[in-house]
């Protein structure tokens, strides 16, 4: 643990974070439990809605990432979701690169929360 309270998260600024949350670690760490939970299958689903061709659907939850990303302090993934958004925006199907990069910096933030706060997969 750290003087704030909390453990290590990879892919997070959590000096930003915790800003973001008026220095609340509390607040912080429901935060981002709840991201957690939120965001577990959001990969998949972006990867899903834009196999079957629903962009539009793909486009919205990759939006939605990018805000609770930034909400967070995860700036990498803040990116890498603003670069998915975008490139489901043109209404066609986006190279595996920006799925790759999105799903990459997603596990790096979710297995840290995952860790940092003991949640297991029942959870």
């Amino acid at each position: 643990m750290s003087p704030d309270g909390l453990p290590y998260l990879p892919g997070i600024d959590k000096a930003d974070g915790l800003q973001r949350m008026m220095n609340k670690p509390a607040l912080y760490e429901k935060i981002l439990r709840d991201f957690h939970a939120r965001l577990i299958d959001v990969a998949a689903l972006i990867r899903a809605e834009a196999s079957a061709g629903n962009f539009n659907i793909a486009e919205r939850q990759a939006h939605s990432a990018k805000g609770l990303a930034g909400a967070i302090g995860a700036h990498t993934l803040q990116a890498a979701a603003l670069d998915l958004e975008l490139a489901l925006h043109t209404g066609s199907m986006p190279e595996e690169d920006y799925f790759s990069r999105f799903e990459n910096e997603l596990t790096i933030v979710l297995d840290g929360i995952a860790i940092g706060f003991g949640i297991t997969a029942s959870q």
